[in-house]
């Protein structure tokens, strides 16, 4: 363990009391300068800086350790002296006018002033001639008109010594004590602290405390980690343990409180630097949550037997140092950190949260989810799978710390392998989809998506319209494609339905009125068709006749080439009907410079998709009917239901009938499902 003096360094501890986690505010004037540099009287603003914005909380003082050989001129209203002909005790001290105004301001001096220990060891005198707050800004711990000081010294025997001096004010203070003990030691308090922390309420009333050895050093920093190390010592010296020794364990209890123990003593002063305001964002994290929660809180659980207990709190601050690592909080911190003699300090709130959660640090494991093992945190989870009470999962970045996982990494990471060519749905998103290419998971293709789907819904049964549409779900829209109704002998675009056909339509429209909401209509660019959603319309009491028209609707939506499908119908000696479901079922006529039609899942997903879809993407608007034809219809009804359905008319099967086809139904993430519909008793003919 280093000495005291190494690791409270004000030079290089100062960088982490001008700095935040979450928004760095300018550091002020980096003064160094001793007391006889600056008029620090207490009617001196300029003296101390803004008190407000005070936050480096550390002692100035002066040390006598050769009473002969030193001249006291800090304090305003003192004479300088410089005796080399004797050493000054306490008769000297008494006897002298200007240091009577001094000794007269010490509590209980008459017995100090015959102290044996004094008279003893001369050369142990110290003169501790003033407190001053220093005046560097920074954004942490900031002074309020109710902060006050105290300063008292120390026996290395029995610990506090009852003498000492208060302060009404803690921006100044005129402190003249003469130490009499053989190690001399300072306690300087502060309360009335507030934590200014952007983003959380200001939290004040805070007190915070140190121990100054003013043999080794004029400056006594104050802050949380001498709050913590200085209560742990006085449990230990209250047990009988020397000072000297119980500051020096107490520091290693700290360390090891914040999980910062197992490094060698000797570390470089930026190390020093770095560990120590990571452990101060750690703490002030907490106390920033504005729920009365105090760096006190941790200095007496630590001060009970060296432990850090309250695994709540241990949890909570781990959670915000994982989560401010995985969004990049520290950045402006990194930069505005880059000329002061500070180390990486982020890896050290790192070995925080991965040994306080259980998780691996990052080296080699980029890309892997990191699982939080803590059960007290608010990102443990029993199984990787399970979100439904935690959402964010962590992953290693290249810089070594962490990023949230991605949606795509989160929704893998739960499918194991699988089978060449097999597609599944993502555990997150439960709209997103993949393909296992053999080796590893992608994303899936639209078609591969869609595939998904129909291999989820397909069902060789056809379902009513209006069983389909009244059992639509509120967080459910569907798109109904039928083929026309019942037409003449006429089959060009201008060809009518007949009476019957008309009457068909308007019947099925009597079935969809459970809904007071609109359906969108839309045709292919015949007349039948348009005919047919006008008459459900009709049928449904609907006022509203605005109709779509789409071009892809038309017959030959699944012809390459008009050429080569004449050819292949003499080939096979057969009619269109035929063609087209020997087409739809078996793939046939689809490759080679005689291909006659496009291949179906790929066509199909892009009437779905890329036309119908496409359109139709208002979520509020949820009935939409259609009317197509056969030779759209059939290919369309085969690739929604895998081929289940009986349309097999090339094997002298059935076709499909009258207002007839297949609804699609989309959910509120936009996964879809295929069904089968008839608008007719029958859905053959």
């Amino acid at each position: 363990m280093g000495t005291r003096k190494e690791n409270r360094l004000a030079g290089f501890l100062w960088a982490f009391l001008c700095a935040l986690a979450f928004g760095l505010v300018a550091c002020g004037d980096d003064s160094s300068a001793s007391p006889d540099e600056q008029a620090l009287d207490s009617s001196s603003s300029e003296s101390v800086g803004d008190v407000s914005g005070q936050n480096n909380l550390s002692s100035s003082s002066r040390f006598w350790n050769n009473p002969s050989d030193t001249v006291i001129s800090s304090h305003p209203g003192a004479d300088s002296v410089k005796d080399s002909s004797k050493v000054i005790g306490a008769d000297s001290l008494a006897g002298n006018d200007s240091l009577n105004k001094v000794t007269d301001t010490i509590p209980g001096n008459q017995e100090s002033s015959t102290d044996t220990d004094w008279v003893r060891n001369p050369d142990s005198v110290y003169y501790f001639s003033r407190l001053a707050i220093d005046g560097r800004v920074s954004a942490l711990f900031g002074l309020t008109p109710n902060s006050s000081m105290r300063i008292e010294y120390l026996d290395t025997q029995s610990g506090i010594s009852s003498n000492g001096v208060d302060s009404g004010s803690a921006s100044v203070i005129e402190a003249f004590l003469p130490i009499t003990y053989w190690k001399p030691y300072v306690r300087v308090s502060i309360d009335g602290i507030a934590l200014d922390f952007p983003g959380a309420p200001t939290v004040a009333g805070l007190s915070l405390s140190a121990l100054g050895d003013l043999s080794s050093s004029d400056t006594v920093n104050v802050d949380f980690i001498s709050t913590a190390e200085l209560s742990r010592a006085e449990t230990l010296v209250a047990a009988g343990q020397d000072l000297a020794v119980a500051m020096e364990q107490a520091a290693t209890e700290v360390l090891r409180a914040f999980r910062m123990d197992d490094f060698a003593d000797d570390l470089p002063k930026e190390e020093v630097a770095a560990r120590f305001l990571a452990i101060h964002l750690l703490a002030a994290s907490r106390v920033a949550e504005g729920d009365g929660f105090t760096f006190k809180d941790i200095a007496a659980d630590i001060a009970d037997d060296g432990l850090w207990s309250d695994t709540a709190s241990r949890a909570k601050i781990a959670d915000w140092a994982l989560r401010a690592d995985a969004e990049d909080a520290f950045a402006s911190l990194r930069t505005a950190l880059s000329t002061q003699e500070v180390s990486d300090f982020e890896k050290y709130l790192r070995l925080f949260y991965q040994k306080e959660l259980g998780i691996p640090a990052c080296t080699d494991n980029a890309d892997a989810m990191l699982h939080v093992a803590n059960v007290a945190s608010r990102y443990y989870v029993a199984d990787d799978q399970d979100f439904t009470k935690v959402a964010d999962r962590f992953v290693c970045n290249a810089e070594g710390g962490v990023a949230f996982a991605s949606d795509s990494l989160k929704d893998i990471v739960s499918l194991g392998t699988g089978d060449d060519g097999e597609v599944r749905q993502g555990a997150f998103t439960k709209n997103h989809y993949y393909t296992y290419d053999g080796s590893k998971w992608r994303a899936a293709t639209e078609v591969e998506k869609d595939s998904y789907f129909v291999q989820m819904s397909a069902t060789s049964v056809f379902t009513d319209i209006k069983d389909v549409y009244e059992g639509i779900k509120p967080n459910e829209r569907v798109i109904f494609i039928l083929r026309h109704a019942e037409r003449g002998d006429d089959t060009s675009k201008s060809g009518t339905l007949t009476s019957n056909g008309k009457t068909q339509s308007q019947n099925v429209g009597k079935k969809l009125t459970k809904f007071s909401e609109d359906f969108a209509l839309g045709a292919s660019e015949f007349l039948r068709a348009h005919q047919t959603v006008e008459n459900i319309a009709i049928g449904r009491g609907q006022q509203s006749d605005i109709r779509d028209t789409f071009p892809e609707l038309n017959d030959d939506w699944y012809t390459f080439s008009q050429e080569a499908n004449d050819k292949a119908k003499s080939d096979c000696n057969c009619g269109g009907w035929e063609l087209t479901s020997k087409y739809a079922y078996t793939g046939a006529y689809t490759s080679g410079d005689n291909a006659a039609f496009y291949p179906l899942d790929e066509r199909s997903v892009e009437l779905i998709v890329g036309v119908l879809l496409k359109k139709y993407n208002d979520p509020t608007q949820r009935f939409v009917v259609l009317s197509s034809h056969d030779k759209v219809m059939v290919p369309l009804v085969v690739y929604c239901t895998q081929g289940k359905v009986n349309l097999k008319k090339h094997e002298n099967g059935k076709w499909l009938n009258y207002l007839a086809g297949v609804a699609v139904i989309i959910d509120e993430l936009g996964n879809r499902r295929y069904v089968p519909i008839k608008g007719l008793d029958s859905a053959y003919m």
